[in-house]
């Protein structure tokens, strides 16, 4: 019996590293579902499933990576999720990975996310900023 496939979404205003993150993930073994918007990422939620793991930035116009993730446990209250920064961004949470970034960094950070049973534990990034 084989373990069931780790569904993310990546969201984020930058086609370009939103394709480049789900390429990598892809080629991980994951199913992943791109975004533009928080607003498209819950419709796509709602239309396929609650997923995993959300990777977001942390900033974006129509809202925070932190406030999507909160709507999206309403569907997944185990969603993980993790939060990309712009670059000079100073942070001190494992939940946030800065740009530029590379394929190992973002793999990494995946490793190393708490179990969905310890996400309540992890600290909220939006109280950085």
């Amino acid at each position: 019996m084989s373990l069931p496939v780790p569904k993310v979404a990546v969201v984020s205003e930058d086609a370009e590293l939103t394709e480049v993150c789900a390429s990598v993930l892809r080629q991980e073994g994951y199913a992943v579902r791109t975004a533009q918007h928080s607003g498209h990422a819950v419709l796509a939620c709602l239309e396929g499933g609650p997923v995993d793991l959300l990777i977001a930035e942390l900033s974006m116009d129509d809202g925070s990576g932190p406030s999507l993730a909160r709507r999206m446990r309403r569907y997944n209250p185990n969603l993980r999720a993790i939060y990309i920064a712009k670059e000079g961004t100073l942070c001190t949470t494992e939940t946030v990975l800065v740009r530029p970034f590379t394929r190992d960094d973002l793999l990494r950070r995946l490793e190393g996310l708490p179990e969905p049973d310890d996400a309540s534990a992890t600290t909220d990034p939006s109280t950085y900023f």
